[in-house]
C-alpha cells in the first residue's frame, strides 16, 4: 500500500532481532547519579504546572492527562463505544505535540484508520485535496502504521515496538486492541505475561504505549448504560493493575436513541455525546470525568457542542469554505 507522505510498517518486516528481551541487570547506583533525572522531573513552567509530558488538546482537557515516557495507558470501554476513535483523535495531538506515533490496528483496514484521522485532523468530511495533501505531507516521519489485519502474539507486538523506537525514534505507540494480541480471555499467564512485559518494555525503549482493552460483559441488567471503571476490563486484571493511567472511554447512547425519536429534544441536546474517565493516573493527581460533545462529520471529539470545528492548526491556512460541512450544532449529536 501506498498513500503519498504515509509511513507504513510492513507485517513482512523481519523483526528476529527485536524478539529478545535486553538483559536487566540490578545496578546499585548512588542517589547523586539520579540527579538531572530529578531535576528535570521536579523542573516547573511558567505557568507553575509540573511538566508530566504531552496532552489531549481538547480545551477542556488541558493539564489534565498526561502521557509521559516509560508510561502504559490501558484505555477501556465497550464494544461500540468509540474507543479507537477517540485513541485515533489522541494519536494526532501527539504528533501535533513533536511525538513520532505508531498505530497498531489489528482490527481495522490502515486506508479505514487513515480516513478517520484525515476528517479528525481537517474537520471535514470530506476534506478538499489540497488540504488533504497538506495533511499527509505533514504526517510524514510523524505518523505510521503497522499494515496487517489480525492476531499477533505477545512476543511480535513487543518486538515491533522496540524496532519502532529504536529504528524510527518512536515515542507513542497504540495497541489496537489487547484481545488482538491476547486473543483468549482464559488464557490469564499469557495477559499477565503481556501486561508485566508492557510495563518494562516502556521502561526499556522510553516509550508511551496505550493498549485499548474490552469490558467483560456487563453482570447487570443496566448493561453499558453506566461508565465503566478499571475493574470491568476483560480478563485478568492485570493490565489495570500494572498500567499507569487508566482512561475509561463511553458514549451517551440513551442520548441518540432520544434523538432519533425526536430530534428536537432540547433535554437530549444539551447532554454530552461521550464521557472520557480517568480512572487511574499515576504522576499526576488529577482523576475525574471529562463530559465531550461529538462531531459527526469530522468524527472530532469537542470540549462543547457551539466551537466550530477547525482544521488542526498545521492546516489553518485552508480556509472552511474548502470543507464540505456544515458546522451547525447538530452536527455534535444535538
Amino acid at each position: 500500500m501506498e498513500v503519498r507522505g504515509v509511513n507504513f510498517i510492513p507485517d513482512t518486516i523481519d523483526l528476529s532481532a527485536y524478539m529478545d528481551t535486553p538483559d536487566f541487570r540490578a545496578q546499585v547506583r548512588s542517589a547523586a547519579d539520579y540527579r538531572e533525572a530529578v531535576r528535570e522531573k521536579l523542573r516547573i513552567n511558567p505557568s507553575g504546572q509540573q511538566e508530566y509530558g504531552s496532552q489531549i488538546l481538547i480545551d477542556k482537557a488541558r493539564n489534565t492527562i498526561y502521557f509521559k515516557p516509560k508510561h502504559v495507558t490501558a484505555w477501556v470501554g465497550y464494544n461500540g463505544h468509540r474507543k479507537s476513535m477517540f485513541t485515533s483523535q489522541v494519536a494526532l495531538d501527539m504528533a501535533v505535540q513533536g511525538e513520532k506515533v505508531l498505530i497498531v490496528s489489528l482490527e481495522m483496514d490502515p486506508d479505514e484508520t487513515l480516513a478517520r484521522m484525515t476528517r479528525q485532523a481537517t474537520g471535514a468530511a470530506v476534506p478538499a485535496d489540497r488540504i488533504m495533501d497538506r495533511f499527509y505531507d505533514w504526517s510524514n516521519e510523524r505518523i505510521w502504521l503497522f499494515d496487517h489485519i489480525g492476531t499477533i502474539s505477545v512476543d511480535h507486538a513487543f518486538a515491533l515496538c522496540r524496532y519502532f523506537a529504536e529504528q524510527h525514534g518512536g515515542t507513542h505507540v497504540f495497541l489496537d486492541s489487547m484481545m488482538m494480541i491476547c486473543a483468549s480471555e482464559e488464557k490469564l499467564d499469557e495477559q499477565k505475561k503481556f501486561s508485566t512485559g508492557l510495563i518494562r518494555l516502556a521502561q526499556e525503549t522510553g516509550l508511551h504505549v496505550h493498549v485499548i482493552t474490552h469490558c467483560r460483559k456487563p453482570a447487570s441488567a443496566q448493561g453499558d448504560t453506566k461508565v465503566p471503571t478499571r475493574y470491568e476490563i476483560r480478563g485478568s486484571g492485570a493490565i489495570s493493575d500494572q498500567a499507569h493511567n487508566v482512561i475509561a472511554v463511553w458514549m451517551n447512547k440513551a442520548k441518540y436513541e432520544r434523538l432519533e425519536e425526536n430530534p428536537n429534544d432540547l433535554d437530549a441536546q444539551a447532554e454530552p455525546c461521550a464521557i472520557v474517565k480517568v480512572d487511574k493516573q499515576r504522576g499526576s493527581k488529577w482523576e475525574g470525568k471529562l463530559a465531550l460533545w461529538h462531531h459527526e462529520a469530522s468524527l472530532r471529539f469537542c470540549g462543547d457542542r457551539t466551537t466550530p470545528v477547525e482544521p488542526y492548526h498545521f492546516l489553518s491556512e485552508f480556509s472552511t469554505q474548502d470543507h464540505e460541512v456544515s458546522y451547525e450544532p447538530d452536527h455534535f449529536g444535538g
